[in-house]
């Protein structure tokens, strides 16, 4: 009985940790990227819930693919930009330059983020942004050609390709095997502790304000057009990640698609409903709020 008593006592413990299982990885990938398997991919949600009863809630499935487990760092870029130059490679690397200015529409005074946010050590590991979908493809491209020149990968004779992921890639791997709006299971923004789970823009009642001229509800603070809880972006790995080890698929920075003008996910400037897996933005300029990740695959 003393034994069955300790079980018992242990058993919320063990429950508490299995929700998610330990990330996946390849042999021939580092551990920053991790496995998300073939399954289906859930795309109409319907008041916080997969849509069982409709057939289009399904859409396809997909093979396993390998993503980068955090969205791709300023520190990262910067790499490849070193890469570009040293190469001689100039055209691309004049190609491939940030824009910096972005940082100037989205935050009351932008000046420091335009000048340190890129440069400066202190967010070297934050996601990189003011990047437009071609500079994430040329990215993807050039970690194919570093992979493809890897002594592990030539001696194995395996094939690794890097690309930015489609629309559904990118919603299986935010949602993967659940059935709800985020990617940690559940309708809330903040767990049991009262912590957000999520990068998103707070806003509060006084917030909010009916503008009688133009009929439409907008924020307002002291600085005309932005909430006074005001939330600036997080570093790569911050929060909790979600079933697969992935970090930030819901705020922080909406994240491209390769098959779509669109950012997914929603940022650290949006407020909760809208970093929801299945919230979209328009991406066609660079943004403060818009960055990316990538995926691999593995042919043997």
């Amino acid at each position: 009985m003393k034994k069955l008593g300790y079980f018992l006592l242990l058993l919320p413990l063990l429950f508490a940790f299995g929700k998610n299982k330990r990330p996946q990885h390849s042999k021939y990938l580092t551990k920053h990227y991790v496995k998300v398997p073939a399954g289906v991919v859930y795309t109409k949600v319907v008041d916080g819930f997969i849509e069982t009863k409709n057939l289009n809630s399904i859409k396809d499935t997909l093979s396993e693919f390998f993503i980068s487990s955090t969205e791709i760092t300023n520190n990262n870029w910067k790499e490849f930009l070193m890469y570009l130059k040293q190469e001689g490679r100039i055209e691309e690397y004049s190609e491939n330059l940030l824009d910096t200015a972005v940082w100037r529409h989205e935050i009351p005074y932008g000046e420091p983020y335009v000048k340190y946010y890129f440069q400066h050590n202190a967010y070297a590991d934050y996601p990189v942004v003011g990047v437009t979908l071609k500079q994430a493809k040329a990215y993807a491209e050039w970690l194919t050609q570093i992979w493809a020149m890897n002594d592990k990968v030539k001696k194995s004779r395996v094939k690794i390709t890097f690309s930015v992921p489609t629309k559904k890639q990118w919603i299986r791997a935010a949602r993967g095997d659940w059935e709800t709006h985020y990617p940690w299971n559940g309708q809330y923004l903040r767990n049991s502790k009262g912590n957000n789970l999520a990068n998103f823009k707070n806003l509060k009642e006084h917030d909010i304000h009916f503008n009688a001229q133009k009929k439409e509800h907008g924020v307002v603070s002291k600085f005309g057009n932005l909430s006074t809880n005001l939330t600036t972006i997080a570093s790569a790995k911050s929060y909790y990640p979600n079933q697969f080890g992935i970090y930030n698929m819901s705020g922080n920075i909406a994240e491209l698609v390769s098959d779509d003008k669109v950012a997914m996910g929603g940022s650290w400037n949006d407020t909760g409903y809208d970093v929801r897996i299945e919230s979209e933005q328009p991406a066609t300029i660079p943004k403060s709020t818009i960055g990316f990740r990538v995926i691999a695959t593995i042919e043997k």
